[in-house]
């Protein structure tokens, strides 16, 4: 992986003992395999002392992200202040932190994480089979802004050119794995699971996306279990045709090695500060258990239900023109809540903020919501930044 970029800034006439001794007091804060001190081009800004923002304003450009580090002493804070000012009034991202707090390890740790994450996206591939469901009124993302953003290419795939049929034969890894002799279905779930691979192979995808409902309709079986084991299995997959979805999923996976569950907003209670998720594809390494039900909506083929492996959830979505993200956590509420009849299969009760509260209130930027297990809060925020989205 690349390293990050780190530039130590101190007054001009400093003592080359500033930037030696500088080096040795930062060797916990920067390990060796991902960082580099330079000169020119840095990611990361170090103040040393005061004296320093003119060399500061000389090493940033204007559509960079940066991370600037400062401490209490010999004015680096004064300095630090004043760059980040600057870059403020002329709408560089940046960050300013505390070298001597365990939020700096952090930062570095991610922020190595986030640039390396991003930068493997470029020319990542991702299908789109069918076309977005007709209720996605606010969740596609035009392709050219998706290329252009992200350096991500949509490949478009109608249902015509997907072969499942009673030939077929499914894998012993896919009924392996969800190990239910007997399961009516399960055989017809996993020709699903095969023909979409052998579009992955064929079109060299590295996630899809599918219009769920031309499928049950023509074959009378869905593609939940499908896509459960395919984002198990390291392969971004989401339902609905939602691109604008599917491309947080793929970010997560790459900067943060986890294919996230993409969940309906199914509701969300103010007095008790609780939001209900639901959907019936979540990825079975997602879970602590699961069992098999028929798709909610139209009570045909099979669908995962389960509980999620987990005590804190991060919340994550982007609008549909890639210039906002809204990043949240939440705490797991064990609730006999979690299973009410008249929801997608896979249930969960969040505890939340009151901010996150107003979120989903008043300034959603859409019903589908990516939830992952742990908090990755502070990633997310580092690449909205780097990849100029606000922060809702």
């Amino acid at each position: 992986m690349e390293k990050l970029r780190v530039k130590l800034l101190a007054f001009p006439a400093a003592d080359i003992k500033v930037f030696t001794k500088a080096k040795r007091r930062l060797q916990k804060l920067f390990r060796q395999d991902m960082v580099e001190f330079v000169d020119k081009d840095p990611e990361v800004l170090v103040f040393l002392t005061g004296g320093s923002e003119r060399i500061a304003l000389q090493s940033v450009q204007e559509f960079g992200f940066y991370l600037l580090i400062a401490s209490n002493i010999d004015n680096s804070w004064a300095a630090a202040t004043e760059v980040k000012a600057w870059m403020n009034q002329n709408n560089i991202a940046s960050m300013l932190v505390d070298q001597n707090s365990g939020m700096a390890i952090e930062l570095v740790d991610h922020l190595h994480k986030v640039k390396n994450g991003i930068k493997r996206l470029k020319g990542k591939r991702f299908g789109l089979v069918g076309e977005a469901s007709d209720w996605l009124v606010n969740s596609s993302v035009d392709p050219f802004v998706i290329k252009t953003k992200l350096g991500i290419d949509q490949v478009n795939i109608p249902w015509s050119s997907v072969e499942i049929n009673d030939y077929r034969e499914v894998s012993a890894d896919f009924l392996n794995f969800f190990n239910t002799q007997g399961i009516e279905g399960l055989t017809g779930s996993g020709r699903v699971y095969e023909a979409l691979s052998d579009l992955i192979r064929k079109y060299e995808l590295h996630a899809l996306t599918v219009e769920c409902f031309p499928l049950i309709q023509k074959s009378n079986v869905t593609a939940c279990l499908a896509l459960s084991k395919l984002s198990m299995d390291g392969i971004p997959a989401g339902c609905e045709g939602d691109n604008c979805s599917m491309l947080g999923m793929m970010i997560a996976k790459e900067l943060f090695g986890i294919v996230p569950w993409i969940a309906n907003t199914s509701f969300v209670d103010p007095v008790k500060k609780q939001i209900t998720f639901s959907h019936c594809t979540a990825p079975a390494n997602l879970l602590k258990d699961f069992e098999f039900d028929t798709h909610f909506e139209s009570g045909k083929g099979l669908a995962i239900k389960g509980n999620l492996k987990a005590d804190k959830v991060t919340i994550v979505r982007f609008d549909h023109t890639l210039s906002k993200m809204f990043v949240g956590e939440g705490f797991v509420e064990c609730s006999e809540n979690k299973n009410r009849k008249g929801m997608c299969r896979t249930q969960l009760l969040v505890n939340v903020k009151d901010s996150t509260i107003n979120y989903f209130l008043n300034e959603p930027l859409g019903n589908h919501h990516l939830v992952i297990p742990a908090d990755f809060t502070l990633g997310f925020e580092l690449a909205a930044r780097m990849l100029k989205m606000a922060l809702v």
